[in-house]
């Protein structure tokens, strides 16, 4: 193993200055600080400016992000299933560091658990049934007119004191079950094959370059097939500096969506009566220091204990559902769901708004979703790339998007569909309710554990809920702060100070936008994830070019003294840090 010193002259040789971490750290805080000061001073405008940069994406460059993530998932296909799919990352003698089932659980744990349990109930509901800016654009009128009459009749027949069997209750049609049908598969495939691609391409581009061609692991890495030695100055500094700004933006938006949930769920048990700027302060606080604190102890530690703990109480409120409610119902639309996203999913994919209402609808759901995943793209690829080493091209593929969108069609199969079964068999129409006409995200799961299963029960699995979404944000936390610390230290190593200053600086990001940004909150820092994807996506395009080419000439060199350089990483990756 090669000294420090050893090492850091071998960063030198190749062109890096000796003070480019501190410069580059020093620069990212300055713009960071710089845009929490523009949000305190002008509070609500500067909301109104992200939302107005939303809108001028949404209705200007949707198709722009369809068509960036669909390539990334063709490429990464691509790698898959030619006959580059057999090349390790790392040595041909390389094997992985973690089991699959500690991979996989970290994979949700940093990537999307807190979404999918944030939207798993409502998401499905509200693309069942909502007629927001008309409703699902892949159900026809007929469907969506059989869904309105049906809740209408439904309510009144509860208003005149009728229930399910009686006569003169309405029963649903085949209308109604194409429409739950397509409110699953639409929520699957946002979720599902096109989201995780985003993740794995640059996961793939940042793994295969570190850890097979003896790079850093950094984002400027992926560009070195075009631009060779400039990823050490200007060129590359700007690409880890968008890739913090994403990372930050990313999750922060998913912090604020924490923040949500936490609430809702201690709405729900009685804790609090009303959401409150106090209880949005202590949440991302605990959240931040927990975060903090678990990314000091390293991946091996902190992260990995916590995912794989919430994998297993994830298991438990699946089976919670089956048992609570109809798991025949369930099973049978996860099926049908299944076999409707097989056949779907490539339309899907490309399928691009023209009317104005299709374009606010795309921008509030699809377009969002895009961005999210865009913007987050750079650091959960960085976590899954430093968790990854020692697979094959094609095992990796085969685990970031195949395995993940299984597990997606089974989350929102089970939970999504126990919702509308509820909804539409049931006798009570809470669900529907918070859902479709209260927009009520993250109470929504909340009210399903009071329907079904009242009293004891439903606290115990209240309780279940705010367990995972706490671990899903801090795990989500934790990961970005290393992340951060990576992208701004060359792809070392960060020291213990650094980590806790990023992992202060996501929380003080989050705060300030839901603090000052007022009702709008939420959705600036929605916004915010959205522009801040933009410049981003130039990379991603540059990396995937810059993979495709690389692959073609595995067997070529890309820099002197390989070796010594795969030493440094593997002195690097030792640390499981």
């Amino acid at each position: 193993m090669l000294p420090n010193d050893e090492i850091d002259a071998l960063i030198e040789k190749r062109g890096i200055l000796k003070g480019l971490n501190s410069t580059l750290g020093i620069t990212a805080f300055v713009m960071i600080a710089g845009f929490i000061l523009y949000t305190v001073i002008l509070g609500e405008a500067a909301s109104e400016q992200f939302l107005g940069l939303k809108g001028w994406i949404e209705s200007t460059l949707g198709w722009y992000y369809v068509l960036v993530m669909f390539l990334a998932f063709a490429v990464c296909i691509y790698a898959m299933f030619s006959r580059t799919g057999s090349i390790r990352l790392g040595r041909d003698d390389d094997r992985p560091e973690f089991s699959n089932f500690a991979w996989f659980s970290m994979l949700f744990g940093c990537g999307t658990g807190a979404g999918m349990l944030f939207f798993s109930m409502s998401e499905p509901m509200i693309h069942f049934a909502s007629g927001w800016s008309g409703g699902n654009p892949f159900l026809s009128a007929e469907v969506k007119a059989a869904v309105a009459t049906f809740f209408e009749a439904k309510q009144a027949a509860l208003a005149a004191g009728l229930m399910p069997g009686d006569e003169g209750f309405p029963v649903p049609n085949d209308l109604v079950a194409e429409a739950a049908a397509g409110g699953l598969t639409l929520t699957i495939f946002h979720w599902g094959f096109v989201a995780w691609g985003m993740y794995a391409i640059v996961g793939l581009s940042l793994a295969y370059f570190a850890f097979r061609k003896g790079l850093p692991l950094s984002m400027r890495s992926s560009l070195y097939p075009l631009i060779g030695d400039k990823i050490y100055g200007p060129i590359g500094h700007t690409v880890d500096i968008l890739a913090v700004f994403g990372t930050i933006f990313g999750i922060a938006t998913t912090l604020g969506l924490g923040v949500e949930q936490i609430s809702a769920g201690l709405i729900s048990l009685g804790v609090l009566e009303a959401k409150s700027q106090t209880v949005t302060v202590i949440s991302i606080a605990l959240i931040t220091i927990i975060a903090t604190l678990s990314a000091t102890s390293g991946v091996a530690k902190g992260i990995k204990i916590l995912s794989q703990l919430n994998t297993w109480i994830c298991i438990v409120i699946l089976a919670y559902f089956l048992m609570a409610s109809n798991g025949n119902y369930l099973i049978a639309s996860t099926l049908t769901a299944l076999g409707d996203t097989i056949a779907n999913n490539l339309s899907m994919s490309l399928w691009t708004a023209r009317s104005p209402e299709e374009r606010t609808w795309q921008g509030g759901w699809t377009i969002f979703y895009w961005g999210w995943w865009i913007a987050w793209a750079a650091f959960v690829g960085m976590f899954i790339a430093r968790i990854s080493r020692g697979r094959t091209i094609r095992e990796f593929v085969l685990g970031v998007i195949f395995i993940p969108c299984a597990v997606a069609l089974v989350w929102f199969g089970v939970i999504g569909s126990a919702g509308i079964y509820e909804s539409i068999y049931g006798a009570d129409m809470t669900i529907y309710n918070t859902a479709v006409n209260n927009w009520d995200y993250a109470g929504t799961l909340y009210s399903a554990f009071d329907v079904m299963t009242p009293g004891v029960a439903a606290v115990i699995a209240k309780i279940a809920a705010l367990v995972v979404v706490v671990i899903f944000f801090v795990t989500s936390a934790d990961s970005g702060t290393l992340v951060l610390g990576r992208l701004l230290s060359f792809g070392r190593r960060p020291p213990v100070q650094q980590r806790i200053l990023w992992g202060m600086a996501l929380g003080a990001v989050t705060l300030m936008i839901l603090l000052l940004g007022g009702n709008q909150a939420l959705k600036a820092l929605q916004a915010a994830s959205i522009a801040g994807a933009l410049p981003f996506t130039f990379v991603l395009l540059g990396m995937m070019v810059g993979l495709v080419k690389s692959l073609r000439k595995d067997g070529e060199k890309v820099i002197d003294n390989e070796e010594h350089i795969k030493k440094m990483i593997e002195r690097e990756v030792a640390d499981l840090s």
